[in-house]
């Protein structure tokens, strides 16, 4: 019964592994598409681009950054007085 706990012990582990290295290979990679935009966005695209990073923080996506601050300007998103960070 030992050796079945190692086992499964040392498959957890490796699960946990490759979910670590997956999560870090898709920041690097995938990162061009959390860059910022070229252009800003317009009000449809910025809607669209929160809507497909949902996942992700604005602190650490650039593009969703972009967008919610594009919602911003435009009054579609107001956001809390208390978040300094969110002035424009």
């Amino acid at each position: 019964m030992g050796s079945l706990w190692s086992i499964l012990l040392g498959c957890g582990l490796l699960v946990a592994v490759a979910g670590v290295v997956g999560s870090w290979l898709d920041r690097t990679q995938g990162s061009r598409e959390h860059d910022s935009p070229a252009a800003p966005f317009s009000i449809e695209q910025a809607h669209t681009v929160m809507q497909s990073h949902c996942g992700c923080r604005a602190d650490d996506c650039s593009r969703k950054a972009a967008a919610f601050r594009a919602l911003v300007e435009a009054g579609r998103i107001v956001p809390d007085a208390r978040a300094d960070r969110y002035s424009l």
